[in-house]
């Protein structure tokens, strides 16, 4: 059995085996409107922190990464930060093709705050490109309202 085992891995090409593993810790919000309303009645999501770091030249598979933590607080107000999901999208620069999700999402929450952990293939030094964006973070409810938007400045040479 063990033998059926090591032929199988063997036979498995060597990319599927050296895949980085690690996702964001992004969902997508379920159950939300496809039309949405913009709004002054949703809060504006408060940005605290943002980091990142570059892919590195290592041989492990997820050092081709680039990692973008967004910090965000949810002031009080009428809506809940479980029911919303929130909206990315760059205002000014070039941002690399698969950093932004995709539709409406959400992550964990503590409290009233939550972290977004957005990734991307950044290569490795000396292949990466400056990133230096402008990005709008916007809270939607359910129903489809949709709130002013939140700026987010990443600065990286």
């Amino acid at each position: 059995m063990k033998l059926q085992y090591l032929l199988l891995l063997c036979a498995l090409p060597a990319q599927a085996l050296a895949a980085c593993a690690f996702d964001t810790n992004l969902q997508p919000f379920r159950g939300a409107a496809t039309a949405f309303v913009d709004t002054t009645a949703v809060q504006v999501p408060e940005v605290e922190d943002v980091s990142f770091t570059r892919g590195l030249a290592g041989g492990a598979s997820c050092d081709q990464l680039g990692f973008l933590t967004i910090k965000l607080r949810w002031p009080r107000g009428p809506h809940d930060l479980e029911d919303v999901g929130f909206e990315y999208r760059v205002v000014n620069g070039e941002a690399p093709e698969d950093l932004l999700p995709e539709g409406l999402v959400v992550a964990p929450v503590r409290g009233r705050r939550t972290e977004h952990q957005l990734t991307w293939n950044d290569g490795a030094p000396g292949e990466q490109r400056p990133l230096r964006l402008l990005l709008e973070v916007r809270a939607v409810t359910s129903d489809g309202l949709r709130g002013p938007p939140a700026q987010v400045r990443v600065g990286a040479p």
